[in-house]
This record gives structure tokens, sequence and C-alpha cells, in this order.
């Protein structure tokens, strides 16, 4: 077999050679797996060859997966970096986790001000997810999952250590309460394929963490890691801060308003949220009754259901919160599309909420823009 030094070569070289192998390798899985599911669809679970073939199914998957971190290590180095908030970028990454069916607990607290890096928000998005979903899988039995954003200040002496220059940093810390590491555990972690073995998920073993790693320093930055056996682990990423710029909510060239035309119930027990809220939900297209209270909003909803598309509920509410609002409405229309707005925790009320159906959750303070998103997003699941 000829040896290639993939690095000697250009980039647009290595991602035709990577996308070519990845592209070809998926078809012939693709061929595969077509003629096992149409054995599988031959015979009865009760055979005895159900199982084998269910299995050479997974390791199909798996090898497509390979395929794939095959085709994102040749494009771990193409970058279009623009100044982004982390705080807005962590917003949504957190909002769009799928937490149904899990027992773990959300809490993110994000910086008060605006956290501007130049950065490319799709690689470090990527980043947080492999770190998030690693944490995960790091808590079987469920657990927490705690989320910061801060700015820090690296100088000196920390600075050497990090192999970072002096300056002002984004700190993002994801901690978790799961299964945690050893020293050796943790002196392998960012080597590729390598598994720590969550107990539960011997087979999860990839690129991942080798990928964040690998585009955090390509960002001028560090991730650094602590974790206890049975205690937990904590990642922080630590990004160069750049010059805050004046107005973070602005709309980008490929980032704008999403309007609709529905029909929207918005419930909280604060009136300056409703007030807000109904001259956004306005402002976007859409005709809006509020309810301040659980009750209230039952009552509307009785009346009304045939007209509203969506209803926007607050979780902490007296007499009824959130949960017990939406376990009432559910039972006039099963149907139903619930959006949850909180703050930021999501606990397991929350997590009750999207076991039983409630369509997803944006996580207060948000944007107009975030908002119209997450509003589109759920009235066209």
């Amino acid at each position: 077999m000829e040896y290639i030094q993939l690095k000697n070569e250009s980039p647009d070289a290595v991602e035709a050679l990577a996308g070519g192998i990845a592209h070809d390798f998926n078809n012939l899985l693709t061929a595969i797996k077509g003629h096992a599911s149409l054995m599988m669809n031959s015979i009865k679970p009760s055979d005895p060859l159900f199982g084998h073939i269910t299995e050479i199914i997974g390791c199909i998957d798996k090898g497509s997966e390979i395929a794939n971190q095959l085709l994102g290590f040749a494009k771990v180095d193409a970058y279009y970096t623009s100044s982004i908030d982390v705080n807005r970028l962590v917003r949504r990454t957190m909002e769009n986790l799928d937490l149904k069916g899990k027992e773990i607990v959300l809490d993110v607290d994000l910086d008060s001000k605006s956290l501007v890096i130049n950065a490319d928000p799709d690689k470090i998005n990527q980043a947080i997810g492999v770190i998030v979903e690693n944490a995960i899988l790091a808590m079987p039995e469920g657990g927490k999952l705690s989320v910061v954003t801060e700015s820090a200040a690296i100088l000196n002496g920390t600075a050497d250590a990090y192999g970072l220059d002096t300056g002002f940093f984004v700190k993002i810390t994801l901690t978790d309460t799961g299964v945690g590491m050893n020293s050796d555990t943790l002196e392998k972690i960012f080597k590729p394929f390598y598994s720590a073995d969550h107990r539960d998920h011997p087979e999860k073993k990839g690129l991942g963490l080798t990928f964040a790693r690998e585009i955090i320093q390509n960002h001028n930055g560090v991730i650094d890691v602590w974790s206890s056996v049975d205690v937990g682990s904590a990642f922080s990423i630590l990004l160069p801060l750049a010059e805050p710029i004046e107005n973070p909510d602005l709309p980008s060239a490929d980032e704008r308003l999403v309007l609709g035309n529905e029909s929207v119930l918005l419930v909280d027990d604060e009136q300056r949220i409703l007030t807000v809220g109904r001259e956004i939900c306005k402002a976007l297209g859409y005709s809006v009754i509020t309810a301040d209270s659980g009750k209230k909003a039952l009552e509307i909803y009785a009346e009304k259901k045939d007209e509203i598309n969506l209803v926007i509920l607050d979780m902490i509410m007296p007499e009824m919160n959130g949960l017990e609002t939406f376990l009432e409405l559910k039972k006039q229309n099963p149907d139903i599309k619930v959006l949850l707005s909180t703050g930021y925790s999501i606990d397991e009320k929350a997590q009750e909420m999207l076991k039983r159906g409630c369509k997803g959750y944006i996580l207060k303070p948000y944007s107009v823009i975030d908002f119209s998103h997450k509003i589109r997003e759920v009235l066209e699941l």
C-alpha cells in the first residue's frame, strides 16, 4: 500500500481525497445495508439469522459514521470567520439539545455582557456539541449539565501554562455530574478513536474531541479539562476576546427575522412580559392572545382552540405552573403545539413537559431574531 503524506498536500487536495473516499465508502455501505434490510424483511424476528442481520446493519451505520468523520477531518482547517457573540451561540446550541427521555437538568448562566470573538460559528458550535454529547453520555442515569460563559484575564504564568498570549479571553465552561475520569483517562481523551468507556456506551469512540481541540487551537484558544471519578467533569474553552460590537442583536446578511401569520396564545404571569411579548409577536406578523395565569390560559384555549396555532408558556407561575397548565392543555388537544419559555434552567418539570410532548423551549431573555426563528421551528414541526 502506498503511503500518502496528507499534510504535504494542499487543503483542496486533502478534502477532495477524503471526500472521494467517504463518498465511495458510503455508497458501498448503502448497497450492503440495502441487501441486509431486504433479508431482514424476509425473515421473522424469531429466526436465528435475524440477530446477525441486525448486528450487520449496526456495523454498517458505524462505518458510515467513521466515513463522515474522515470527511470532517479533511475540512477541519476550512474556516469562515466573523464577529460572533458567544452568548447567542451557546444559547442556540443549548436550545437545540435533544433532552427528551433523559433525566438531565440543564442550567445555563450566560454573562450579562456581550462576549464577542472572531471565529467560525459552525466550528465553535461543533466543538461545544462534542463536549456536550460526551457529558450526556457520561450521565446515563441522569444528572446536571451546567454551562457558564464569562470573560477571563489570562496573564503571565497562567498564559505560559496554557501556551497562550496574555490578554482577555472568553471562557465557556461545561460541567457535568457524570461518571468522571481518572488521570490516566484524562491523558488520552484527545487521542483519535480513544474511548473512556462510559459504562453503557463502550462503542462511542471516534474523532470528536480530537476535532474539538483542533478547532479551538486553530482559533488561538485552548481546552482545559478537570475531572474526578464519580464526581464529574468540567471542560473550559478559552478563546481570545475581540472588541465588543455595538449591537449584537442586529441581524447579519444571512440572519433575518422570520415572519408568520398564525395565532399565538402567550401565557405569563408578569404583565411586562406579556406586553413586550405581544408587541414582538405582532411585529412578526402573528395575531396574539395573552393570558396572565394557567387557569386563564385554559379558559381561553377551551373557547378558541380551533383558532390558536401555538401556545408560548411560561414555567414559573403561581397557582398553576407551566407543567400543570401544559398537562391540562393536552387534555383539551393531544396534538397541541407548546413552546416553553423559561429562565436559564431546564429542570425536572421542564424535562417532564418535553417528555410529554412539549415541542421545544426558548431561554429567557431572548432576542427578537432568536424568538422569530424558534416560533417558526415549532410551528413547522
